[in-house]
């Protein structure tokens, strides 16, 4: 058995030590196939266990995302759901900021004039109309009853005059400015409604201050004119200057129209 042979015969490998494979090549045979199976089944093994940890690891990421998913969700309904509703203050202070704010224009032959003014200053007519006939009656019905002082007597009339003569001036300016987009009208009506609400701010404080009677539905009227003048100059200043805007924009255009066949002439 010396240096593996036999009888001439190589031993079979695998067949080591004292013992002798008397069964020859079908022994190596059945010992490769032994080992081949060995090496097959760990294979598969280690298969089945990469499968598994990425299955795992696949699982995890999920899991992990879906938590992600989970957790700004609910970051997000305590961040919006904390925030409380907006006040009446904080709305109020939105939409005079809103009003005051002038929006650009976007096209040349885009309307300028403002459909809130035009229905305040519509509004402003009739209002204005029945406040000179109810102050009429009521001053002449008061001055009946309790003798007004000396300067009651020169002062509420002659401002009356005053408000009742420029009054539908003020307007005719402020509708057919708003109405053909020209500010040359729009700006006087802007400043004379500035002015229109000394005489409201008189008759609703002078009366008293001089030693007069004021009646509560006087209060009310003032009150309401004063409220609609203020209105109107909210909302006709920013209309004053979208107008300018467009003013601009039509003089920039016409100029550049008028400049470019020079420009041509010159190329």
């Amino acid at each position: 058995r010396k240096g593996g042979k036999e009888g001439g015969r190589e031993r079979p490998r695998g067949c080591e030590g004292e013992r002798w494979c008397a069964a020859g090549p079908m022994a190596s045979l059945r010992l490769r196939e032994r080992r081949s199976g060995t090496r097959a089944a760990s294979d598969s093994e280690e298969e089945r266990s990469e499968s598994g940890g990425e299955e795992r690891s696949e699982s995890s990421h999920v899991g992990r995302s879906s938590q992600v998913a989970i957790l700004g969700q609910e970051s997000g309904e305590r961040r919006f759901s904390a925030r409380p509703p907006p006040s009446a203050i904080e709305r109020l202070i939105a939409a005079v900021s809103g009003a005051l704010r002038s929006r650009p224009l976007v096209a040349r032959h885009e309307i300028a004039s403002s459909t809130k003014l035009q229905q305040l200053i519509m509004a402003n007519l009739l209002l204005s109309a029945l406040w000179a006939i109810a102050w009429s009656i009521l001053f002449v019905w008061k001055a009946s009853v309790w003798r007004p002082p000396l300067q009651v007597i020169i002062i509420s009339p002659t401002l009356f005059i005053a408000w009742l003569v420029f009054e539908p001036m003020r307007l005719a300016l402020g509708y057919f400015g708003n109405l053909n987009e020209q500010i040359g009208l729009l700006g006087p009506f802007l400043f004379s409604s500035i002015i229109q609400i000394l005489p409201q701010l008189y008759f609703l404080t002078a009366h008293s201050f001089l030693g007069w009677t004021t009646l509560e539905v006087e209060y009310v009227m003032s009150g309401l004119m004063l409220l609609l003048y203020v209105a109107e100059v909210i909302v006709a200043w920013p209309t004053s200057k979208r107008f300018i805007m467009k003013a601009e924009a039509n003089y920039d255009l016409q100029r550049s129209y008028e400049e470019e066949p020079f420009d041509r002439v010159r190329q």
